[in-house]
């Protein structure tokens, strides 16, 4: 290969590297959340579409337990399809999960409980209740919130239209968004806008440089 062919491939690969955006994904995680005496930490989970909140007890107290429900269909109970029932929590031990002194686990012991968050449908706020036994009497119930989200890329690629496939509701929205995006970090679109144009420049500088061309014609 020329030296002249070289130097058009490595500016072409600047161009690239520089204007064309990065690709990101999310990875699944799973929001710890701690169950204490006096309150649930982080009390408003902030989580993404795909993940999953962990609750774990840690409130230690003597005879004291703890159930995590959420009453989707509102009538009183936690047996529906869409609720949640932890069912009883008991305080977690250095020992592990449900493990008695003698090494053996405790049967029906649960000291923590995971909600998975993968379908579409599941987007939206989710008001729970953290119902505190004593004794297996209901002594206190506080009320905590989920909010699950959609990955941004995923909303740029579901609001995304073209030709008569757009109705006037997904172009707004899709206005909206992006307003919002350009709201914050205007600093950042000049340096990055000001790279681009630099690495551009020095590009075709190399590219049609003097000895560029002298080697060129040599040829």
């Amino acid at each position: 290969m020329t030296r002249a062919g070289s130097n058009r491939i490595l500016v072409l690969f600047l161009i690239f590297v520089v204007f064309v955006p990065p690709v990101s994904s999310h990875d699944a995680s799973a929001l710890t959340t701690n169950i204490k005496q006096l309150n649930v930490e982080p009390n408003t989970a902030n989580i993404l579409l795909g993940d999953s909140i962990y609750w774990i007890n840690l409130d230690k107290r003597e005879n004291v337990t703890h159930r995590i429900v959420h009453d989707s269909d509102g009538d009183g109970l936690f047996n529906g399809t869409d609720d949640w029932d932890s069912g009883t929590l008991l305080a977690w031990t250095s020992n592990g999960t449900c493990i008695d002194e003698t090494g053996n686990k405790t049967p029906n012991c649960a000291v923590t409980y995971e909600i998975y968050f993968n379908d579409t449908s599941d987007i939206g706020t989710y008001e729970y209740t953290d119902l505190i036994y004593e004794n297996e009497t209901l002594i206190e119930n506080r009320t905590f919130t989920v909010i699950v989200k959609t990955d941004s890329h995923m909303d740029a690629i579901n609001t995304y239209c073209f030709g008569d496939d757009c109705d006037d509701d997904k172009v707004e929205e899709l206005t909206i968004k992006t307003e919002s995006q350009l709201e914050k970090p205007y600093w950042l679109l000049y340096v990055s806008g000001g790279t681009g144009f630099l690495a551009l420049f020095l590009g075709l500088k190399l590219l049609f440089s003097p000895s560029n061309l002298q080697f060129t014609q040599e040829e």
